[in-house]
């Protein structure tokens, strides 16, 4: 295979993968987990294998759901728990909300004084006017060295511009019709990178700061300052999403696991051996019935599974908070440095 063709092919594989952890919606997730563990059951139930003379023992049947049983009490269990702590962060003490509030007001006041105006409510608004906002000192900042007598600040400057202007529509499209709560906003947060853009701009700054007069400085400084408020508001829009999608959890392995746990009660009491015969397209009944019944008892399991891909992967992307560039996936090519 010629190197053009492994790259499409790994790059095809990451894409697959991304769809899976991030993109796709849990549900079609839950629901690919689910038909891939009842297709290998099944796969299985052909090959040959004495699964007949496994489950023509009631009590290997019994005891597999009585198992399932267990498992599922305990994982609802610790579902409920997990829903209190979460909520728990929403109550505390008079002061300690007075606290949250002082904090959410002086960042609010923060984004005032650079939008120059009060700014959205909504936050995918506000992250929309974070962006533009950006853009808007970004040209101010091309406009401010366009007289500087340097050619490599200017050229610089304006491939910076350029692409910070290209990722601002990227984020800007991925946010048209999104709503607080969906996955839209958090990806749109998480691509926009402004930790890297943060250090090219002051990059920019340090290699050129001989020629730049105070016009110029204070065009780099404004913004960078807007640049600045993606931090703690990404880590707002995290925090929020992961606490609406742990409660989303919550609320769906309730939902799939009161059927799951009924139906293998009752596979544990009523799904005997001796009460079927025959088989369907060369499968036992009695296999076909077990498949199905460890499968359903599984569907709690696999909607955890989903929600952990996409909220490890969000945790882990989204590094931490500031200047710092934790993934070399974030270190967009936004100025080429040897020209």
């Amino acid at each position: 295979m010629s190197r053009s063709g492994l790259r499409s092919t790994i790059g095809g594989r990451e894409s697959i993968l991304k769809w899976v952890l991030l993109d796709a919606s849990r549900r079609t997730v839950t629901l690919l987990l689910t038909a891939a563990c009842f297709a290998v059951l099944t796969a299985f139930g052909t090959l040959g294998l004495p699964l007949v003379a496994v489950f023509s023992d009631a009590d290997t049947i019994e005891t597999l759901f009585q198992t399932l049983i267990g498992v599922l009490i305990t994982g609802m269990t610790l579902v409920v728990s997990i829903n209190q702590l979460v909520l728990s962060q929403e109550f505390g003490s008079l002061g300690r909300q007075r606290e949250r509030m002082d904090r959410s007001m002086t960042f609010r006041k923060e984004s005032e004084r650079e939008f120059r105006w009060t700014g959205p409510p909504e936050p995918d608004r506000f992250l929309e006017t974070l962006v533009d906002t950006s853009v808007d000192r970004a040209e101010a900042l091309r406009e401010a060295v366009d007289g500087n007598p340097d050619r490599m600040l200017r050229e610089r400057v304006d491939q910076l511009v350029d692409r910070i202007a290209g990722s601002a529509d990227e984020t800007t499209d991925e946010l048209a019709d999104a709503q607080f709560g969906e996955f839209t906003i958090m990806r749109a947060a998480i691509g926009y990178n402004y930790s890297w853009k943060i250090y090219v701009v002051r990059r920019v700054y340090w290699e050129h700061r001989d020629s730049l007069d105070d016009d110029e400085r204070e065009a780099f400084d404004d913004l960078v300052d807007i640049l600045e408020l993606f931090g703690p508001a990404e880590e707002f829009f995290k925090a929020h999403y992961l606490q609406w999608e742990l409660v989303n959890l919550s609320r769906q392995i309730l939902f799939t696991g009161i059927p799951a746990l009924i139906a293998s009660i009752l596979a544990s009491i009523y799904l005997k051996p001796e009460l079927l015969s025959g088989s369907l397209l060369g499968v036992p009944l009695l296999v076909w019935l077990v498949n199905v019944g460890v499968t359903f008892a599984l569907v709690p399991f696999f909607v955890f599974s989903a929600y952990v891909f996409r909220t490890a992967t969000i945790a882990k992307q989204s590094g931490a908070i500031g200047p710092f560039v934790l993934h070399e996936s974030e270190r967009a090519p936004l100025i080429d440095w040897d020209e």
